[in-house]
């Protein structure tokens, strides 16, 4: 007899003979994502053995488990597995399964008493999923550098691994965001047109969990990456198996409780399973607060100073004349990148300012002489890296380095500058990813950020805080951590370190490049790059009062100035691609100041309102069809505007459904006019944005 379980959006039961489960139903939109029974998964295991690296445990060919059930929780033992080789395992698996509200919650503890070391345990895993009808698709959608990204699913299924790699498509969570799973990537929703399921872990973690697909048997058409719409192909049942993928190296005599994995269903598209994350983040997370000048609606300037290509471009004593310009302009501040040793991404972790720029007292004094003409100034860092051509490299910071299984350290490609040799990668600085479990390499970092705090900024911009590519994981235990430990485990504690050295009652900005959400919790202003038509504001939604800022590079970068008067971002001035003056793109500027205005003068709803994406409001084309972009911020009140951009050269017209009078504007023109019948007229790249009449203006 089934084992069943019902929480308020899911209905579940297992076969109690092999702990399977053999039937998940989302309940609202009564979605059977498992519905066949015979495949149903439990859980399974990587124990590598010598000469054996594949080898797995497989949870459905084990013994019958013990079994506990409850009214509101099911838990299973085995006491002890066998290896798909037919070697016993000496190694017991405890995977409960208990209602929480709407959600389930998957907690799996693993007891190692073999003298093997448990690489992954796949705990839930989800066997047989299909969408709720045949012509339905499904995505996974999920957080990325600064956005969301779309994996598709069904009908056709993202392979992102080569094909080489893996006996079936896979698919990992991976565009952008390097992490592919917990920290930076808490949870997946698998998304159908009505209907989801969230899957994320239950509390905020940095150990590492994976999410993991895998399409068996496979493509029915590679060049589309096609899913065969029959029950069978190749005599094999069509499905998706899903499954939290943790990665914990468990060693010989060694007991570990993984993250406990949350599970709930959901009806409606990506908002509803987004809304769950928000009521997560409230619960789990205190975001940092930003300095009082960080809160305003303002923008800034990126300036680029040297590269790792010896482009001496801006002495120190020169930065007065950028700054002027940004004076004058009302940009808020300038952020200075390159100016340490060697350029941008060169001699890292290296902070100290170039001699031939001027060096630490021309640095410092310009940045007192550009405060105070009322312009803030942030540094540019990185503390991920160690150059690996440094000539102290071996002997100083090699013994730092993350290390991979063999012992080496891991290597980052590094990135290329200005030279068609460097640009050919030939003369690449190459990176070497540092343990942040490493202590003396946190102190190390310590002693760096003082050598920046000495230079008098408002704030630094950590670039690529996001990750420590390509690594995931540390295996050098003489750092003081347990071999496999996760790589992004002190991501946090760094930044609390470096907020400690700030002299009492200093407001002080800490930025960083892409900012994961957890990191919220000590940055207060996360810059990305987001120049894409269907960028995915996932990111932003679910952290709706969050400081993020985008580049806009163009000479007349009206789209990036739309998109940031649509998404709430700063706007990070960069003319000649962060080489130039702001004067160098007059018409960007000036279009950009006109929204950084307009967001002034509508701050209830454009800056201190929640961005709701597109809920709240629907914005039609002339011909009927969804409307893109547009998006709708409600006040304290609840009450919504909605900002409507047109990325398009040629003029269109769309129709917005609101009820009551409403007006309109266009970001460039102050004058309001009357919504008449719904109707507003964009002109080529331009953005709207549309109040209740009743407002005063």
């Amino acid at each position: 007899m089934p084992l069943s379980l019902v929480s308020a959006s899911l209905e579940l039961e297992w076969d109690e003979r092999t702990g399977a489960l053999v039937r998940l139903e989302v309940i609202d939109s009564a979605w059977p994502v498992v519905a066949r029974t015979a495949l149903g998964m439990s859980f399974a295991l990587l124990v590598p053995a010598p000469g054996r690296g594949s080898r797995m445990v497989h949870g459905t060919a084990q013994a019958a488990p013990a079994v506990t059930a409850g009214a509101d929780r099911v838990m299973f033992v085995w006491s002890s597995v066998i290896g798909d080789d037919g070697e016993p395992l000496d190694i017991a698996v405890t995977q409960s399964w208990r209602v929480d509200g709407a959600a389930i919650v998957v907690e799996t503890e693993i007891d190692n008493q073999s003298a093997y070391t448990v690489e992954n345990v796949f705990s839930p895993s989800i066997g047989g999923l299909r969408p709720k009808n045949p012509g339905d698709t499904l995505e996974a959608i999920r957080h990325d550098y600064g956005a969301g990204m779309r994996q598709p699913m069904w009908p056709t299924f993202d392979n992102s691994v080569g094909y080489w790699g893996a006996d079936v498509p896979t698919q990992l969570a991976a565009r952008w965001m390097p992490a592919y799973g917990t920290p930076a990537i808490p949870y997946t929703l698998i998304q159908g047109p009505n209907y989801g399921l969230s899957v994320g872990v239950d509390a905020p973690t940095s150990e590492l969990v994976a999410w993991v697909a895998q399409l068996l048997p496979g493509w029915l058409d590679s060049l589309e990456g096609t899913v065969s719409r029959d029950e069978q192909l190749a005599g094999v049942d069509v499905r998706i198996e899903f499954s939290a993928v943790h990665i914990p190296y468990i060693r010989p005599n060694t007991s570990r409780t993984l993250p406990a994995i949350r599970i709930e269903g959901y009806s409606g598209d990506w908002h509803s399973g987004a809304n769950l994350y928000r009521q997560w983040r409230s619960k789990h997370l205190t975001p940092a607060q930003p300095p009082a000048w960080v809160k305003e609606p303002m923008s800034w300037f990126q300036l680029q100073v040297n590269s790792t290509e010896d482009r001496i471009q801006v002495p120190f004593d020169k930065l007065v004349d950028y700054a002027r310009e940004a004076a004058e302009l009302g940009v808020a501040a300038i952020q200075i990148t390159g100016f340490n040793v060697g350029g941008q991404d060169r001699n890292t972790p290296h902070h100290d300012a170039d001699p031939r720029l001027g060096g630490h007292e021309a640095l410092r004094q310009a940045i007192a002489d550009i405060q105070a003409m009322g312009v803030r100034v942030v540094l540019f860092c990185k503390f991920n890296w160690a150059e690996q051509s440094l000539p102290d490299f071996a002997q100083t910071w090699r013994a730092h380095a993350i290390k991979d299984p063999y012992g080496d350290p891991y290597l980052n490609q590094g990135y290329r500058y200005d030279t068609i040799t460097q640009l050919l990668d030939i003369n690449t600085r190459r990176l070497v990813p540092m343990c942040f479990l490493d202590e003396a390499y946190l102190d190390a970092c310590v002693r760096e950020f003082d050598t920046l705090l000495a230079l008098g900024p408002d704030g630094i911009l950590y670039d690529e805080c996001l990750h420590h590519m390509p690594t995931l994981l540390c295996f050098d235990e003489s750092h003081g951590h347990r071999y496999g430990a996760p790589t992004y485990g002190n991501d946090l504690e760094l930044i609390r370190r470096f907020r400690e050295r700030l002299p009492a009652g200093t407001e002080f900005v800490f930025a960083g490049e892409g900012v994961y959400d957890l990191e919220f919790q000590e940055y207060s202003l996360s810059y990305h790059r987001s120049e894409e038509r269907n960028h995915l504001p996932l990111h932003r939604y679910t952290a709706p009062h969050e400081q993020m800022s985008t580049a806009a590079t163009g000479f007349d970068d009206r789209n990036m100035v739309n998109q940031s008067l649509l998404y709430r971002y700063i706007v990070s001035y960069e003319p000649k691609n962060f080489h130039g003056f702001l004067s160098d793109f007059p018409l960007t500027v000036a279009y950009g100041e006109a929204m950084s205005s307009l967001r002034r003068d509508l701050r209830k709803w454009l800056w201190e309102g929640t961005f709701q994406d597109t809920v709240g409001a629907t914005v039609l084309t002339a011909q009927g069809a969804v409307h893109h972009p547009y998006s709708v911020f409600t006040d304290d009140q609840g009450v919504p505007a909605v900002v409507v951009a047109n990325y398009d050269s040629d003029p269109s017209e769309v129709f917005v459904d609101l009820s009551g009078p409403h007006q309109w504007r266009t970001v460039d023109d102050a004058q309001w006019h009357d919504l008449q019948d719904g109707r507003v007229s964009l002109g080529g790249r331009s953005a709207v944005v549309i109040i209740p009449t009743s407002e005063e203006n």
